[in-house]
């Protein structure tokens, strides 16, 4: 997890705005003083109340110490943190950690195991290998061939999570001193927990509702408060080809309420060489870049989940770490078992849905007040706007999902311009 969290400020713009709320503006205490950029919205309600001016600033004050000291135990190039502490341990070199980082080790232990290794947190050498750890920050997406097969191989033989122990007492050993550890697949969406967690202790036994940003995740508790009355949350999910689409958003979210929830993207730092997209997102199967035809995937986690902010981060991570059926399958899966809902974009610019009704029954589930996925000008209409986002996605039919994806014109069309304003 390079600095800071595989969420630089050189891509910071584009990772907020992954998901939005849509028609509303995100205001609240947003915070920048380290690398992750946080917001903890103002309309926060306790028993049905909205809190006054002077306990939200104490509440976000509080909140936001909470994500300062989480990046300061996260963060692998941080000097004392926990994370480069055990990077730099020697194999059979015990090192003692605090809670909150053993606590995330050992959720990603079974996040490991329940993605079949799709997601792992033991890449960091092959991050750097293939350029996007923060020895080549500003030079992230500058074109350059693939890394010697022969390293790439090295590497891949020590980024095994099972040589990261777990020992007790907050005690970490590893079996292997190659492996090397980046939790940027996790940590913010784990720091959405932290919040979650803090907010808790600060009211307990209380109704809390509110709704917390760190980049690209978000966690909503309970509802949206417009005087009287009360609403899910919408979400617009950012369009990853806003640069040949022109729209921002090109999906929305209605009725979404007590969730956590994540977007990966391949737009938000990669590079293009010789007419193909290298994301920062390495492939625990390959050790290279993620290469299965998705492009966006947004999943939310009902807050029943727990650590449902990273479960989230992880399994949207997972998802660019699959073959395409394969990742359906596994959400299709999770929303069985747990209610997971996944929307998912690929190079063709098809979008698969997981847990929401298909287009044509979306309306009627949108009055019944369930969660829906709409297109810009089925959401337009829902709110009474004139205004009606395209979308240049085409909605796909999961049981007719693939594992081969063809780009689209228009997604070589993005490659290209990519390409040129590369040089």
């Amino acid at each position: 997890m390079g600095r800071p969290l595989k969420a630089k400020r050189f891509f910071a713009v584009f990772a907020a705005a992954a998901l939005a709320l849509a028609g509303a503006l995100f205001t609240g205490c947003a915070q920048e003083d380290g690398y992750i950029e946080y917001s903890l919205a103002e309309n926060v309600y306790v028993d049905g109340e909205r809190l006054p001016t002077y306990a939200y600033a104490e509440l976000a004050a509080d909140t936001d110490a909470a994500v300062r000291e989480a990046e300061r135990l996260l963060a692998a190039d941080g000097a004392e943190s926990d994370i480069a502490r055990i990077n730099a341990a020697e194999a059979g070199q015990p090192v003692a950690v605090d809670g909150r980082t053993y606590a995330l080790l050992s959720l990603c232990k079974t996040l490991c195991e329940q993605t079949d290794g799709a997601f792992s947190p033991a890449l960091y050498a092959l991050s750097d290998l293939w350029g996007f750890t923060p020895a080549y920050e500003g030079k992230y997406t500058l074109p350059r061939p693939a890394p010697d097969e022969e390293l790439v191989r090295q590497a891949l033989l020590h980024a095994d999570f099972s040589k990261i122990e777990l020992r007790g007492n907050n005690t970490v050993v590893k079996t292997d001193g190659q492996t090397q550890l980046d939790l940027g697949g996790v940590a913010k969406g784990y720091m959405t927990d932290l919040v979650a967690q803090r907010i808790a202790e600060r009211y307990p036994n209380r109704e809390t509702e509110y709704s917390v940003q760190i980049m690209s995740n978000l966690l909503l508790a309970g509802r949206v408060h417009e005087g009287e009355k009360e609403r899910g949350y919408n979400i617009g999910i950012y369009d990853p080809r806003v640069a040949v689409t022109g729209s921002i958003q090109c999906l929305f979210l209605m009725n979404t309420e007590n969730v956590a929830v994540s977007t990966s993207s391949d737009e938000f730092l990669f590079y293009v060489y010789e007419g193909k997209i290298y994301p920062h997102i390495i492939d625990p199967a390959t050790g290279a870049p993620a290469s299965n035809g998705v492009i966006s995937a947004t999943v939310c986690v009902p807050l029943s989940v727990p650590y449902a902010g990273a479960c989230a981060d992880a399994y949207s991570t997972a998802a660019f770490c699959m073959p395409l059926t394969a990742a359906i399958s596994f959400f299709e899966d999770l929303y069985a078992q747990k209610g997971v809902r996944a929307v998912l974009l690929t190079q063709d610019h098809r979008y698969y849905t997981i847990g929401y009704p298909a287009p044509e029954r979306a309306q009627t589930a949108l009055k019944n007040g369930e969660p829906v996925l709409l297109e810009g000008k089925d959401y337009a209409a829902a709110i009474g706007s004139s205004a009606a986002p395209p979308c240049a996605y085409t909605y796909a039919d999961a049981a007719d999902a693939r594992d081969e994806v063809i780009p689209c014109a228009e997604e070589l069309r993005y490659i290209a311009q990519v390409t040129e304003l590369s040089k």
